[in-house]
């Protein structure tokens, strides 16, 4: 705030031109005001910027066995449950999965695998998309990577239709595992090639970015160096949240001092989880959906019955939020 303008001096000049200096020293202040305070609004939005996760989000993770992993490790979902208010989560990871969809195909071709990516995400409706790629894809040739980086471009021209914020997540390097398994040198390598190739794609399509490459380069979060153990999704989800825009989050404070209620969530939001996976990966989907559909189709009305459970999961997790005080701020 400006400091407030000085007493106007008593003169000898007549009222009219008194009265005339009055109104202009006041629109000269008032108008100082207005200059100052907007700018301290811009100074405040550039040293803060938004978070990159806002109120009511649907935040759809998307990737293959890294990202379909996180829904039995859920820290960054806890994390983000307990940072933004009235946020939903989805997981639409699959192991094995590449940004044509391969591993969804099933049965099917590979066109078939990315149609069925492109339904995942309308079902999962997200207005925030995590995408994950590259961890499979390290292992290629550049050729091989040339591929990827043309494919990973038409997934991000088709998921523009729908009009949500995309986030690419920069896989972590490999661990060094030991004498018994490969050395992650050539890997890394790769990866490294790929890392410059998606920081590229993200500002070509106007993209947010969560960089894992170098993360805790020093620390073991594997046994054989590809599958991460809870610590690794902790810690992880904590370093992703500071490149979301959240540099204190409130989890670690619940962390630190009660322990049991991290726990508790935890297990509310995996069983919210299980639930959505068996809604969009039955078992039997081979009889319900596809070419033995003949012998059991007419249950597959109860796959999206399930969205029911998923909704009421998300509706205990609010609650116990609210009764135990720890709901996000509006």
């Amino acid at each position: 705030m400006l400091p407030a303008p000085a007493s106007l001096q008593h003169t000898r000049r007549p009222f009219l031109l008194n009265h005339f200096c009055t109104l202009a020293c006041l629109a000269v202040f008032s108008l100082s005001n207005q200059v100052g305070s907007s700018n301290a609004a811009m100074a405040a939005q550039g040293d803060q910027p938004q978070p990159l996760i806002q109120a009511g989000d649907r935040v759809v993770f998307v990737g293959s066995g890294w990202v379909e992993r996180m829904q039995h490790h859920p820290w960054l979902e806890t994390m983000l449950t307990l940072q933004v208010p009235g946020a939903t989560f989805r997981n639409i990871g699959w192991s094995g999965d590449t940004v044509f969809g391969d591993a969804r195909a099933v049965f099917g071709a590979r066109a078939d695998g990315y149609q069925r990516l492109m339904r995942d995400l309308d079902m999962a409706a997200p207005k925030v998309i995590m995408l994950c790629y590259g961890e499979n894809e390290a292992f290629g040739n550049d050729a091989e990577r040339a591929e990827f980086i043309a494919g990973y471009h038409k997934l991000l021209d088709d998921v523009k239709r729908h009009n949500a914020r995309v986030i690419l997540v920069i896989p972590r390097q490999r661990e060094d595992a030991g004498k018994e398994f490969p050395n992650p040198k050539y890997y890394n390598q790769n990866l490294s090639k790929l890392a410059e190739a998606i920081r590229k794609l993200a500002k070509d399509h106007n993209c947010s970015v969560v960089d894992l490459e170098k993360f805790a380069p020093n620390e073991r979060f594997t046994k054989e160096g590809v599958a991460w153990n809870d610590e690794g999704y902790q810690k992880s989800a904590r370093e992703i949240m500071k490149q979301l825009g959240f540099a204190n989050p409130r989890a670690d404070k619940i962390v630190a001092s009660k322990p049991q209620q991290i726990e508790t969530i935890q297990a509310a939001i995996q069983k919210k989880n299980e639930w959505f996976f068996h809604r969009y990966r039955p078992q039997n989907e081979t009889y319900l959906f596809l070419f033995r559909k003949h012998e059991q189709g007419n249950n597959a009305v109860e796959v999206d019955r399930m969205e029911q459970f998923v909704a009421d999961g998300e509706s205990q997790i609010t609650k116990w939020l609210a009764d135990n005080q720890l709901a996000p701020a509006q």
